[in-house]
């Protein structure tokens, strides 16, 4: 009997100063889908979207509807950087959000993404005015 564990294509750890971050589990090319994930829209106050318990999962969603969007899957659990190793489309007509590859990412190393909110944008949303 094998008693080898794979690890999944994709998983979640915490990471000291960021909580939770999504990670590679086997390596994946530039431009590869990394995970397609489903989204559920929520209403454009931070009240009507779980206001602190939310503030760090959302992604802003359509073009200048204010709504925001929690990615299930793992797509609301990939952690911020100004220079990412992933990019995201979301596709508002199939309400879900594309994650790819930007570069090759080797297994092991956390995914990362630019959540795209302006300074301003993600300090007003936190604040709920």
């Amino acid at each position: 009997m094998n008693t080898t564990t794979q690890r999944p294509a994709l998983y979640v750890r915490k990471v000291r100063g960021m909580g939770r971050g999504v990670f590679a589990g086997r390596s994946y090319r530039a431009g590869e889908v990394i995970e397609v994930c489903p989204v559920i829209r929520l209403p454009a106050s931070p009240e009507g979207a779980g206001g602190k318990a939310l503030e760090h999962y959302v992604f802003q969603w359509g073009e200048g509807t204010g709504e925001l969007a929690v990615a299930l899957g793992y797509g609301s659990l990939y952690n911020h950087s100004s220079d990412p190793n992933a990019r995201f489309n979301p596709r508002a007509s199939r309400d879900d959000i594309v994650f790819r590859a930007l570069r090759d990412i080797e297994a092991g190393e956390q995914v990362f993404i630019d959540y795209r909110w302006d300074a301003t944008e993600y300090e007003t949303f936190r604040e709920g005015s």
